[in-house]
């Protein structure tokens, strides 16, 4: 809910500075005094909104697949971490139960620490890294029957969907790319602050609509660039259908 009452206020405060902006160019500039840039600004508006279009549905794009491939990756490791778990079977009892136990708690992890922390912008910290070490140690003892997949490296596998999920945390769109959408926004939506419309009541429409409707993308833009930040965009599903399925191996 949040990100709602941020989107709206953005919105309603954008927009409302746009409406001050109409009411105070009337004032200073009739519209009766413009009718000799009207068609300049048309043309200028057609294009600098069409380039922002393009960039801004590239950009959207990519912070949109950057979402996907962190939300694939948690699958990929919980999956992995499973795989471990499963491959133990051929070990001896006491190595399968502290496998299974370090596998849970590797998971309880990343659900009860990691993920919090990735939301709040914090680092993920050592200790799940500490986990599976302990798990690739216990995962050397189990004795690997001929032409089957040793879980010492499924756990390798882990580690690497690991370090894929925390560099995906990382990824950014960068500053330069921010720059361009914000100041490429001003270009895109500032001459129809100039446009000459017989009634002011036409042209706070039509500048509230535009300025509303790029604002809202910015917003989305930058709710979205970071995929864990949002419980919606990379849920812990992944993990704690593993736990379940460790749970139920365990009875």
């Amino acid at each position: 809910m949040r990100a709602y009452a941020s989107g709206l206020l953005w919105f309603l405060g954008i927009c409302g500075i746009a409406a001050l902006a109409v009411v105070f160019i009337r004032r200073s500039w009739p519209p009766d005094r413009r009718a000799d840039t009207h068609d300049v600004l048309s043309v200028v508006f057609s294009m600098t909104g069409t380039l922002y279009a393009v960039v801004a549905a590239f950009v959207f794009i990519d912070v949109w697949q950057i979402g996907n491939d962190a939300r694939d990756a948690t699958y990929r490791e919980a999956q992995a971490v499973q795989s471990v778990a499963w491959a133990a079977e051929t070990g001896p009892p006491e190595v399968r139960a502290s496998i299974r136990l370090l596998s849970r708690a590797y998971l309880r992890e990343i659900i009860d620490q990691e993920l919090p922390r990735l939301r709040a912008g914090r680092p993920v910290g050592e200790q799940g890294w500490t986990l599976l070490n302990d798990l690739r140690e216990a995962t050397a003892r189990v004795p690997v029957p001929p032409e089957s997949e040793s879980p010492e490296t499924t756990v390798h596998a882990v580690m690497q969907a690991r370090e894929d999920r925390l560099a995906l945390a990382d990824k950014r769109i960068g500053d330069v790319t921010w720059f361009a959408l914000l100041f490429g926004a001003l270009l895109a939506g500032m001459p129809i602050l100039f446009f000459r419309f017989d009634h002011i009541g036409t042209q706070l429409a039509m500048t509230t609509a535009v300025v509303g409707m790029i604002t809202l993308l910015l917003f989305t833009i930058h709710q979205i660039e970071r995929p864990f930040t949002s419980t919606e965009r990379v849920p812990s599903t992944a993990y704690q259908n593993v736990v379940a399925r460790l749970d139920s191996l365990a009875t």
